[in-house]
């Protein structure tokens, strides 16, 4: 292209030719105005395309770079048509295209203020965030840290044994008391594993496996374990074992606390032994109390047991007779008593042998056992006699029973003749004074039996023998032997034998008012509380307000019987019965304070 020089230009004025001449001048300039502003806006917009982008602009960007190829093609063209000097249309294209150069150049500048506002705000924010983060970070690393010393201080301050180790058993950390315990220093510690440091040998898969366990996820507490210190010193342990977690959850450590036991297991296996060795004197002890109340239980057979025929012997009846005796006289039960002899046993014993008049006993002996089962009672009297009690049995059962035992006595098989026995029996009435007068009634019934020749049954009451009374003298002598004695025996007699005459004294009251004959309510003889109380004054062994208290009720006993007797009424027999039953009571706490001298 070639530009021609117009003098015209320079003195002011300028023609249409000229500015014919001046115009490609002017297109060119244009355009080449309008390529640089698009030369910018293209290297502006692309130099905040990343800004652009998080400004939320991506779409706008691409519409303007699309523009910007299109500047460029139409610049291209513009130059194209100012070179080769097209026609006149073109200059509507160059003036488009400046047109449009403008209007991006305005949208680029829009664009760059607009993303540049955007993003001092996101700047803005960003930094708030920063500074916000970091004050949180570095508030959590304070507290981080101070956990840290926390951990750290308590690990080293507890004062117990403490270690952490990792999954293959090597120490991580080893605190003060561990040193005291085990003697290894942290730094001999730290970096070993437990296996090598202080674990037993034998003990080395047993670790394994907790360890296993641990990083599993499973605690450990008060095991007991033997661990080897650093002297080579064997101490037992209590150990307890906890998984150490990260924030996920996951197992990355773990930690062990260990309380020494050693002086605790000693003494724990000191007690044992002296435990056993107790456990051994207590079994030998027992041993010999067994051995001792076996020998005791013989000795007890032995003085309550007939050694030949193996039933109880006449100290055991004795005191069984005085028991049924007053349950039957406080319950108004029928008693009987039998007395059993075998016929002509001196001879037997003479013509035979002793050994077959053992073996006669033993089979007569035989015989009462299993006649007498539940509440009857049977036992060796003496010699050849035998003894059986019949509670609950009257006179006519009593009598039935004797006769059935003296048959079947008589049915005994006997190689050398045949065995037979003579009975005689007694039964309580309302005239029976004590047991002893009811065995005597029975052995004067046995008289009798022997008497009229033997093999034979005879009951007392049947006979007409009746032991009524103790004579006064002997009553006395008995009341005076037993204030010598100062109580025992002598006075358990006396005082045993007033209950007796009470409580049969009730039994007859009872009986005069269910016959209406008030005569049944009299007994022969003097007042044998009356002549006892004359000399129980004099013994120690009766207090004086005991004494008063029994004499008071005795009187009221008394007063009651003699109202009986004038006209008998169940009211009054009510009252003697509540009197005398307080007056029987009051005998038996007597008793209870005589000392017993057999």
């Amino acid at each position: 292209m070639s530009i021609v020089r117009n003098p015209g230009l320079y003195n002011g004025r300028c023609s249409a030719d000229d500015f014919k001449m001046m115009k490609p001048i002017l297109d060119s300039t244009a355009i080449s105005i309008g390529a640089l502003l698009m030369l910018w806006a293209i290297a502006r917009a692309w130099s905040m395309r990343q800004a652009v982008q998080q400004a939320g602009y991506c779409t706008l960007l691409r519409a303007l770079l699309a523009l910007m190829l299109l500047f460029f093609a139409g610049y291209l063209f513009s130059v194209w048509a100012i070179l080769s000097q097209h026609a006149a249309w073109l200059h509507s294209i160059v003036a488009l295209i400046f047109l449009f150069g403008s209007v991006f150049v305005l949208l680029t500048v829009w664009l760059a203020q607009n993303t540049s506002a955007k993003l001092r705000q996101y700047s803005q924010r960003l930094e708030q965030l920063v500074e916000e983060r970091t004050k949180h970070l570095q508030v959590a690393l304070h507290e981080q840290e101070l956990s840290r010393r926390y951990f750290a201080q308590l690990f080293q301050g507890m004062p117990v044994a403490c270690f952490t180790y990792d999954r293959n058993g090597v120490i991580r950390d080893w605190n003060a008391e561990a040193e005291r315990v085990y003697g290894f220093s942290s730094a001999e510690a730290v970096g070993k594993t437990i296996y090598e440091l202080f674990c037993r040998p034998e003990d080395v898969e047993a670790t394994q496996r907790v360890i296993e366990a641990v990083f599993a996820g499973e605690v450990f507490r008060g095991i007991e374990w033997q661990d080897v210190t650093k002297s080579g010193e064997i101490r037992w342990m209590w150990c307890s074992t906890f998984p150490l977690t990260d924030t996920e959850g996951r197992v990355v450590g773990a930690i062990s606390a260990n309380i020494d036991i050693t002086e605790r297991k000693q003494q724990q296996q000191l007690i044992e032994a002296q435990r056993d060795e107790l456990e051994a004197q207590n079994e030998n002890l027992q041993r010999m109390a067994s051995r001792l109340a076996e020998a005791n239980a013989q000795l007890e057979r032995m003085a309550t047991t007939d050694g030949l025929t193996g039933l109880p012997n006449y100290r055991v009846f004795r005191e069984r007779l005085w028991r049924e005796f007053l349950w039957a006289l406080e319950h108004d039960c029928p008693l009987s008593v039998l007395l059993l002899d075998v016929d002509h046993f001196k001879q037997f014993n003479d013509t035979y042998g002793h050994q077959a008049g053992d073996e006669v006993l033993r089979k007569v002996a035989t015989v009462l056992r299993q006649r007498c089962e539940g509440t009857l009672f049977a036992a060796r009297y003496g010699g050849e006699e035998f003894v059986a009690l019949l509670p609950g049995m009257d006179e006519q059962d009593a009598f039935r029973f004797a006769e059935e035992l003296r048959q079947a006595i008589a049915e005994v098989p006997c190689c050398y003749r045949q065995i037979t026995a003579s009975i005689g029996v007694a039964t309580l009435d309302l005239h029976t004074l004590n047991p002893e007068s009811l065995i005597e009634e029975a052995d004067q019934a046995l008289y009798l039996s022997k008497r009229d020749g033997r093999n034979r049954v005879s009951h007392a009451g049947r006979e007409g023998i009746l032991v009524t009374d103790i004579p006064e003298e002997e009553w006395i002598s008995r009341v005076q032997q037993a204030i010598q004695d100062g109580g025992g025996y002598a006075a358990r007699q006396v005082v045993s034998q007033m209950i007796y005459d009470h409580l049969q004294a009730m039994r007859r009251a009872r009986c005069a008012v269910e016959t209406g004959d008030p005569s049944r309510c009299y007994r022969d003889g003097a007042c044998r509380f009356e002549q006892w109380k004359a000399y129980a004054s004099q013994c120690p062994a009766f207090p004086s307000e005991r004494l008063q208290l029994v004499d008071a009720q005795h009187a009221l006993f008394h007063q009651l019987m003699q109202e009986l007797r004038r006209q008998p009424s169940q009211a009054t027999l009510g009252q003697l019965q509540q009197c005398g039953k307080q007056f029987v009571e009051s005998l038996q706490e007597v008793l209870v304070v005589i000392p017993c001298a057999a």
